[in-house]
């Protein structure tokens, strides 16, 4: 049944992640995952509904004498990261996945893999097809947009829901059962520059071969964010000569910690800069501590440069690059996890400005608001702007629900292992989706994926079957 998969003990789930991985599904490009969802849905002859988001709710009766059982409904979402290595050719609008299995570990050619959230919306088309399954009535809500802000579960019609429990599967820790996520929001700040045209002698810096990582999951591992990088790199080179920015670009997903970050400047004096620039590897070497992180590289190269910012301009840029990024606070009570953060993602120089994407996250709505004002007032203090979009909700469960002690008995009983609740400073579609549902009661479960968010993702493979396996043991009781 799979073509590249091989060795698995349940096929099916498998079957549909290699099919799913052919079909590209980046953030924003998900109608033609959803056609496919709804072709499944036609030939099994299931309910389903799907609206202008690209959302897709597919309905599956109760097995036959479960009709008087309450509904259970599946979530998960669509579309994936789109993140690759900067050698690697993929168009991601277009190009399959190419998945590599190595033993018990699944990855992609130099590409994110797709296992957040491909495994759970392969479980649950592995689900609705198996008519093998003694289930309830189940609903299954395939979400799109979800990692560039939950965009689509803010925008589904949760009157055609009728569960109240929900299991979403888009958690990346086998051995845990998410109870409650943190809150986020999206925040673009901009800064206007002037240029000045010329003929100017400056070094073009390139920072490369960072982990990156999830700016939620991976922001307390100790891994280095470019862009906070290149901005000591400045600071570095300026105890030699002033030098003015000419262009600064990197990153490019908000849910992403950069890995790569690119720096044109114009010091007042070179020959100055010279002796510094030969230093520079090894001072930022000297800043790694993540061992994921020590395949760091750092290039510079001397370069003709016809425009350069203002001193003045600089400066603002220097001081947002030096602000506080990262764990912001961890909580105090266990689990002993971030409490805030704030993710510097992407800088892009335009004509008349540097636009910068930031991600910040908490649990609760007070704390994501000292960011959001954070970045306001710097804004105002070196004459800036900031909008802020994408906002959702955290979310906070039942640690004792039945729907968690359910769980943890399937999983015992088909795993014979232990899972246990927990937080997660990511944002989770749950918040929204028990906000639009009322009574809905929810957790998030998932097999092991390592590495979201960069090209080096993996899935353990075993794992997905043992959640399948617990899925399916759930679903009898």
């Amino acid at each position: 049944m799979t073509e590249i998969i091989k060795n698995v003990k349940n096929p099916l789930p498998f079957y549909f992640f290699e099919q799913i991985s052919k079909i590209p599904r980046a953030s924003g490009n998900e109608k033609e995952v959803a056609n496919y969802i709804v072709e499944i849905a036609i030939k099994h002859s299931l309910q389903y509904y799907i609206d202008e988001h690209n959302n897709v709710l597919v309905t599956k009766s109760a097995s036959v004498g479960r009709e008087n059982e309450d509904a259970i409904l599946l979530q998960a979402h669509t579309d994936m990261v789109a993140e690759k290595n900067v050698a690697t050719k993929h168009d991601f609008k277009k190009d399959p996945i190419k998945l590599l299995q190595n033993g018990n570990i699944l990855s992609a050619s130099g590409t994110t893999l797709g296992a957040d959230d491909g495994f759970g919306v392969s479980i649950m088309l592995a689900i609705l097809t198996d008519e093998s399954i003694s289930h309830p009535k189940l609903e299954c809500l395939f979400t799109s947009a979800e990692e560039i802000g939950l965009v689509g579960a803010s925008k589904f019609d949760y009157s055609k829901i009728s569960s109240k429990k929900m299991i979403n599967l888009d958690s990346a820790e086998e051995n845990t059962v998410i109870i409650g996520c943190c809150g986020g929001i999206r925040t673009e700040l901009t800064i206007p520059v002037s240029f000045t045209n010329g003929n100017y002698n400056g070094y073009k810096i390139t920072i490369g071969g960072l982990c990156g990582g999830h700016s939620g999951e991976d922001i307390d591992r100790g891994r280095l964010n470019a862009h906070i990088l290149m901005g000591k790199a400045l600071e570095f080179l300026k105890d030699a000569s002033f030098c003015s920015i000419s262009s600064i670009h990197g990153g490019d997903k908000d849910n992403a910690i950069p890995r790569e970050c690119e720096l044109v400047i114009v010091p007042d004096d070179i020959s100055l800069v010279d002796k510094k620039i030969s230093m520079l590897d090894s001072y930022l070497r000297s800043f790694v501590k993540a061992n994921e992180d020590k395949g760091i590289f750092v290039k510079a190269e001397k370069v003709n440069v016809n425009s350069v910012m203002s001193k003045e301009a600089t400066n603002k840029l220097l001081k947002t690059l030096s602000l506080p990024n990262g764990v912001l606070t961890y909580r105090e009570v266990a689990p002993i996890l971030p409490n805030t953060s704030r993710n510097l993602a992407r800088i892009r120089t335009n004509k008349s400005n540097v636009s910068i994407g930031f991600s910040s996250r908490a649990y609760l709505e007070k704390d994501l608001m000292v960011s959001v004002n954070t970045l306001n007032n710097l804004a105002i203090e070196i004459g800036g702007t900031t909008f802020h979009h994408e906002k959702y909700p955290g979310w906070q469960g039942e640690p004792s629900s039945s729907l968690v002690t359910n769980w943890q008995k399937a999983y015992n009983k088909a795993c014979q292992g232990v899972t246990m609740p927990t937080l997660i400073h990511a944002g989770l579609e749950c918040g929204l989706i028990t906000a639009g549902v009322s009574g809905l009661n929810a957790i998030s479960v998932g097999c092991n994926v390592h590495d979201l968010h960069t090209p080096m993702e993996t899935m353990e493979i075993d794992s997905m079957d043992r959640i399948y396996d617990t899925m399916i043991e759930f679903l009898k009781q």
